[in-house]
């Protein structure tokens, strides 16, 4: 199996975002605590560590990844009560209605807007009818210190491939995460910034 393009750097992922992404999976226990989710489904887990979090609350999760080889350090993570799955593919096997949330980490920016109405509509259909599905993605800073880190975004975003950086360019010029969600019709129920406005969290529906 070939590696992906975020599986070159799987071994080194938690490595150098881990700091960056820990007030949002932080954010995202509370979320989860606060509307008493008990079975969560984690789309694009990457390396396992939002389920490693959650593990401490005694959750059922499951993780799905594209990439072998970040699941594989998800795996290594020995998180007793989350199993993860390889592949898109997989959530034709999972039913639908069985989770109070899924979980969307950085996920939508690499697609393009077909691709991100679709991910958004398959995991409503993987929530129950009172779930919840939590966004998190990039968005347009609304005050000067969020564009150091929207600069430093661009950066990262400039060394991915070239399909990756072109749907970037596409969301980041559509208005972002919350910009599109209210524009295909989403309800959001709740919404968190982090780093001034550069990414941001939205619950829906």
């Amino acid at each position: 199996m070939g590696i992906n393009a975020e599986g070159r750097f799987a071994s080194y992922y938690d490595l150098f975002f881990d700091r960056v992404l820990r007030p949002i999976r932080r954010k995202n226990k509370e979320i989860i605590t606060a509307h008493h989710c008990k079975k969560i489904i984690d789309l694009g887990c990457g390396t396992g560590a939002q389920c490693e979090l959650l593990s401490a609350n005694n959750l059922s999760l499951i993780g799905i990844d594209n990439s072998f080889e970040m699941l594989q350090v998800a795996i290594q993570k020995k998180i007793y009560n989350a199993s993860f799955i390889l592949g898109d593919a997989a959530l034709d096997i999972v039913n639908e209605n069985s989770f109070d949330c899924a979980i969307i980490t950085l996920v939508l920016h690499p697609n393009d807007s077909a691709t991100i109405k679709n991910i958004i509509n398959q995991s409503l259909k993987l929530i129950s009818n009172d779930g919840i599905i939590v966004i998190t993605d990039y968005d347009n800073e609304t005050i000067n210190r969020g564009k150091i880190a929207s600069k430093i975004i661009q950066i990262i975003e400039s060394l991915t491939i070239d399909s990756h950086r072109s749907n970037y360019k596409t969301f980041m010029n559509n208005g972002a995460l919350e910009s599109i969600l209210r524009y295909e019709g989403y309800e959001i129920r709740e919404t968190y910034s982090f780093y001034h406005g550069a990414i941001k969290t939205c619950v829906i529906p």
